[in-house]
């Protein structure tokens, strides 16, 4: 090999090195359960609701690894480097699953598919619209869900509403982000803990 090659193979391998070493590191993040939510009592003998999350679905553009974000009405942005650690809308049922749970104080609330056999009390089925980071810094959670009765598959309820943030500030980790996108999410949660109570899921 002469002077030259090695020359040549040694800026390469300099210039990979210097590559990786630049790149900055993956960070991953999930949606948690909202912590304030009580857990269910031990001592309570009511019978507790069977409650089935049929689905969770997601616009296209939120259904990637990389956390989006909003930067005007019509531009999204996604993060290269901040990533959901796992399927979104898999952490999404699952957060859900757990926080009706508490709402609920039923240890009786799974998600689909089951392979358990049992006659739900309650379905329901979520369609998110919006779940991002907005312009002005706060999140917003768009989001219709369907609540149907386990027996005969009637529509209990089927409203759509609308959850807001706090204001982060234009320095605000993802860290905060997620957060802040936990507790909406937990609102959520309590709007759809509510229908099943007034449809007599106590």
């Amino acid at each position: 090999m002469n002077l030259r090659v090695c020359l040549t193979v040694a800026i390469v391998s300099l210039v990979l090195l210097w590559g990786c070493a630049g790149t900055p590191a993956t960070r991953f993040y999930i949606l948690a359960a909202v912590a304030e939510i009580p857990l269910a009592r031990p001592n309570n003998t009511a019978t507790p609701v069977t409650l089935v999350i049929r689905d969770v679905r997601l616009p296209q553009y939120l259904d990637r690894p990389q956390i989006v974000t909003r930067s005007s009405g019509n531009r999204l942005q996604i993060a290269e480097f901040e990533h959901w650690g796992g399927n979104l809308r898999e952490g999404m049922t699952r957060a859900l699953a757990e926080n009706l749970g508490r709402l609920l104080e039923s240890d009786r609330v799974i998600a689909a598919p089951y392979s358990m056999l049992l006659q739900p009390d309650y379905r329901v089925e979520v369609e998110v619209l919006r779940f991002e980071r907005e312009a002005e810094g706060r999140v917003r959670l768009s989001a219709r869900w369907w609540l149907t009765r386990g027996s005969d598959a009637a529509i209990l309820a089927s409203p759509e509403a609308s959850f807001l943030g706090t204001s982060l500030g234009e320095a605000a980790s993802y860290e905060a982000l997620v957060a802040s996108m936990s507790s909406v999410y937990g609102e959520l949660s309590q709007a759809i803990a509510a229908s099943v109570r007034a449809a007599g899921g106590a």
